[in-house]
């Protein structure tokens, strides 16, 4: 019914400028302001009525979205405004951490070089005991060679001094008293005779 009313108002609008215009011609001034004021008022009754049935959904719907935008919105402001809380509480922490972590980085080197001092001080007793087992047995080594040797000279020596005894009839006695002996069955240079 009212699409049927805005159709008729329309249809009276577009007429009334021509029959405005016929009775212009014939009828007067006066009629003519008449139907002018009727056609305004038909006019501006269907534009208020087309802004009223559309610019109200219009205007709400757009409310709503400005409300949605304005709430989406607060929100993002909330969350960066928590996410920089969040990231200055980090930073707060970061100093705290960094000093943790310096902390432990110095106590872990003093530990290491304690270790470090311990393992030396055990390599250097290593190679100590190795060095005096080494000079000992060097030293062992070295009596042992001493004594061959001075072995070997004192019988070198001896057979020199025997040699130098040793004369060719030293050797026929000595060999006529081990032919007695043998015979006798004492044996060689028999103390007792």
């Amino acid at each position: 019914m009212k699409r049927v009313l805005l159709l008729a108002a329309c249809w009276l609008a577009l007429l009334s400028p021509v029959q405005a215009a016929e009775e212009a011609a014939g009828a007067g001034h006066s009629n003519e302001m008449l139907w002018r004021v009727v056609n305004f008022a038909i006019l501006a009754g269907g534009l208020g009525y087309l802004v009223k049935k559309n610019a109200g959904p219009f205007f709400a719907s757009r409310s709503e979205q400005i409300t949605r935008e304005l709430e989406e919105a607060r929100q993002v402001t909330e969350q960066s405004e928590r996410r920089a809380r969040a990231m200055e509480e980090r930073l707060a922490r970061l100093d705290h951490e960094i000093q943790e972590m310096r902390q432990q980085a110095k106590s872990e080197m003093a530990a290491e070089h304690a270790r470090l001092a311990r393992e030396t001080e055990q390599a250097l007793r290593k190679v100590a005991a190795q060095a005096e087992q080494d000079i000992a047995a060097a030293a062992k080594s070295a009596r042992l060679e001493l004594r061959a040797y001075a072995a070997s000279l004192a019988v070198g020596l001896a057979e020199k001094r025997i040699a130098a005894r040793l004369t060719p009839q030293n050797q026929q006695a000595l060999v006529g008293a081990f032919v007695r002996g043998l015979a006798s069955g004492h044996g060689l240079g028999d103390p007792a005779r």
